[in-house]
């Protein structure tokens, strides 16, 4: 599906009919059993309300000072100027982020043992995620290097959601960890310690390579489109943000890091005038709802200026998903991506290695730069 009105038809679906978790389901044997991204109906319910308040608009305010000083520590270690490949740097440095919103500040001898093992599992590519299914390949290389990384991850989240329960400080506490034992503590449906290793599992996989994947086609962008760049900076000097979050916005139509969603039909639905059977799967294509020549005049074109003004209805402009399955940290990503973004422009200019184009390459269910977004920065 792609048109709008299917769209909407899908998102605005009872969820007890349309499924979701099938559609992530390459991604249990890393997230778990209890992952937000793979539970449905009255389970998925409760773990986004339990979830839901981590996220809210005060908190993304609080979290943006520790983003931006990390954003400041990561990029005092990139190099002053020369050929890069972004992808690989922005990993690192979302990676660190997600890192100390979740734990906050933690002991930073633990957090740097477990740093390696958590970026060397999450990007584990489908066939070690498939292979992990199968019993016989997980005492097999890669698989049980796999199975031995992510143990070690269960032992560590473990550790950290026990020391959190007891921690006599907790209610002072603004990290994503405290916020959620909390939540789990003053509800009567909170969540067990196994559901909270699952979501906490989820928000560090889900949140670091996602928005690294989205900076890295922004970094391409800019890099093909100098005069962008320059009102970029220019704006950043004023204090504004605007035509940044309109940068972002058009990325992010251009380059959907994931390319669609899918739902399984649990009885029979209607979706754009037709009636489709229980068991039927239906998966709205953000790519091509992005690249629709009857919803954006030359859908091809690198063009921000599209989000200034009047904007995109959310079956036109959809990368986090929609309805009750829109991805949780979208104001938490965006708010990353304009940190980093500024951050960026405020020390290099960006130019681009060759023509600047990069082929999306899947990995799991997203799609990033093939060439991991090579740049030559040159510093201001």
């Amino acid at each position: 599906m792609s048109e709008p009105a299917q769209i909407k038809d899908v998102f605005a679906g009872s969820p007890s009919v349309f499924h979701a978790g099938k559609g992530n389901d390459l991604l249990r044997p890393l997230l778990g059993e209890h992952s937000l991204l793979l539970q449905d109906g009255d389970e998925h319910a409760r773990a986004r309300r339990l979830l839901a308040p981590a996220f809210g608009r005060r908190e993304i305010d609080g979290y943006r000072t520790l983003v931006e000083e990390v954003t400041r520590e990561q990029l005092d270690h990139w190099p002053r100027s020369g050929r890069v490949r972004a992808h690989v740097l922005l990993n690192q440095l979302t990676l660190e982020v997600i890192l100390r919103v979740v734990f906050g500040v933690t002991d930073s001898a633990r957090l740097d043992r477990m740093r390696p093992i958590v970026a060397r599992a999450v990007d584990a590519g489908p066939v070690v995620m498939i292979g992990l299914g199968i019993p016989a390949l997980r005492r097999r290389w890669p698989w049980s290097r796999e199975v031995r990384d992510l143990e070690t991850i269960h032992e560590f989240l473990g550790e950290e959601i026990s020391a959190a329960r007891l921690d006599p400080a907790l209610s002072e506490r603004r990290d994503l960890l405290a916020l959620l034992v909390r939540a789990s503590a003053a509800d009567a449906q909170g969540l067990s310690d196994q559901e909270l290793r699952d979501q906490l599992m989820t928000l560090v996989a889900a949140g670091h390579e996602t928005t690294a994947t989205a900076m890295a086609w922004s970094m391409l962008e800019l890099a093909r489109h100098p005069r962008v760049q320059d009102r970029c900076v220019a704006e950043i000097a004023e204090g504004g943000s605007e035509y940044l979050d309109a940068v972002l916005k058009e990325v992010l139509r251009l380059h959907p890091v994931v390319p669609m969603v899918m739902r399984e039909l649990q009885e029979p639905a209607t979706v754009g005038g037709r009636t489709y059977p229980r068991g039927v799967t239906i998966s709205p294509s953000i790519v091509l709802a992005h690249r629709s020549a009857a919803t954006y005049a030359g859908p091809r074109d690198f063009d921000p200026g599209r989000f200034l003004g009047e904007v995109p209805t959310p079956t036109e402009w959809l990368p986090f998903g929609g309805g009750a399955r829109r991805c949780i940290g979208a104001s938490f990503a965006m708010m990353e991506g304009q940190v980093i973004l500024r951050q960026v422009l405020e020390r290099y200019r960006l130019e681009p290695v060759g023509s600047g184009r990069e082929w999306p390459r899947s990995r799991n269910v997203t799609l990033y730069p093939w060439r991991r977004a090579r740049v030559d920065l040159r510093r201001r």
